[in-house]
């Protein structure tokens, strides 16, 4: 057997090792583009680009349905079977689901510098890898007796994400702003932040569980229907433009999140890095939702946004919250799922740590720029510290997904 075909046996030997490496190399690439494009704006440093496409509409496509797409991918596929005591999802499937995200960020990003067409492709084959995943999920939920209403939410989040991928491609092709728009609130309020809820809903409290004394796992039965309903909510007032009318659902989802977290006596937490991550993230989509309700309250009340609020609701949604918990619970899988088990090591800490440097600095111009405009634009300075510490994790961890794992088990 050649060496080629044995790595490529390791690599395809479970979902999370294909799609969390490639993942983090798509983390690198699409954030290093976006960071170059802004680089080039507001610097002398970096040569402006012409893109094909609008690249701002382009970035958040690419990290709402790429991004998020490798990662719920080589996370879901990999323990939505466990979940439910079912047969694991079959190599051909998730290697065929991989191909296609892999396919389709490789015509991505080369349709940004040479053709929309080869943009509408990839988003094309992106939407066929997805499909694949979401079959993938959705043929272990049938053949599971009840459908437990966590699994129901995961796939119908993963199935929305299909509509919004078909919005997205329809956008690229025929330049349609409410595409657009579709493609951007269905991706955020529909397919992403459900899914992520649902599953930190189930996975957060049974970690906190194996590594805390006397600690009872403990849940709002109520949580998630009203998580969903209030993000369901807050997608369609967006999409329709009345952003005055977002403090509501945005209050309630403070408050089931809040809620959750006394529920799990979040106070009780000092276990290792890889559980207070989460928290970290969840305290991060805490912040972004209060900032949400003050900016909406004040649109409501004067008529105008509140300007220190300015774009950093969003960056504390996506830089801080979803940022940490990527790399949280890609490292926990990884680790876990390769026979090494839980133990992290001081450059794991000061990854997770020093990435929180990375929301605080995109974030702080977004509130100062209201006194300084100056300061406004350079929260981009950012983005190369992103790139930087996906970067050290696919070099510093992501080889353990390109070995065997240490106790000889089969994965």
């Amino acid at each position: 057997m050649s060496a080629l075909l044995v790595r490529w046996r390791i690599f395809s030997a479970a979902p999370h090792r294909m799609f969390f490496w490639t993942g983090a190399l798509f983390a690198v690439v699409a954030v290093a583009l976006w960071t170059w494009q802004q680089t080039s704006l507001f610097t002398p440093l970096a040569a402006p680009v012409l893109w094909t496409v609008p690249y701002a509409q382009a970035h958040a496509v690419l990290m709402i349905y790429g991004l998020f797409g490798f990662y719920f991918c080589g996370f879901l596929l990999t323990t939505f079977p466990r979940w439910l005591n079912a047969v694991p999802v079959p190599p051909a499937l998730y290697g065929a689901a991989w191909a296609g995200y892999t396919l389709g960020a490789a015509l991505c990003f080369a349709g940004l510098f040479a053709s929309r067409g080869l943009v509408v492709g990839g988003v094309l084959a992106l939407l066929a890898g997805h499909a694949l995943a979401t079959w993938g999920c959705a043929r272990v939920l049938l053949r599971t007796p009840g459908w437990p209403l966590q699994q129901v939410l995961i796939v119908a989040g993963l199935a929305l994400g299909l509509l919004g991928l078909a919005a997205a491609a329809w956008s690229f092709a025929g330049g349609s702003q409410t595409a657009y728009r579709a493609a951007r609130w269905i991706g955020l309020y529909g397919y992403v932040l459900p899914v992520v809820f649902t599953v930190l809903y189930r996975m957060v409290p049974f970690f906190t569980s194996t590594v805390t004394p006397d600690y009872e796992t403990r849940r709002s039965a109520a949580a998630l229907p009203l998580f969903v309903l209030a993000l369901a909510a807050h997608g369609v007032l967006g999409f329709l433009e009345f952003p005055g009318a977002l403090w509501l659902p945005d209050a309630l989802l403070l408050a089931v999140l809040l809620r959750e977290l006394v529920l799990w006596r979040f106070w009780r937490v000092t276990g290792p890095p890889l559980l207070l991550i989460l928290y970290v993230a969840l305290a991060w989509f805490a912040l972004a939702f209060a900032l949400n309700v003050g900016e909406s309250l004040a649109l409501l009340l004067a008529g105008a946004p509140a300007p220190p609020f300015r774009n950093a609701a969003l960056h504390a949604l996506t830089v801080g919250g979803f940022g940490s918990l990527l790399l949280g619970i890609s490292t926990r899988v990884t680790l876990g799922h390769s026979g090494r088990g839980l133990l992290t090591t001081r450059g794991i800490h000061a990854l997770f740590w020093g990435y929180q440097a990375v929301p605080l600095l995109r974030i702080a111009p977004d509130i100062a720029g209201y006194w300084v405009p100056a300061l406004a634009v350079q929260g981009f300075w950012a983005g190369w510290l992103w790139v930087l510490a996906f970067g050290v994790w696919l070099l510093g961890i992501g080889p353990i997904l390109l070995r065997p794992r240490s106790d000889g088990r089969p994965g």
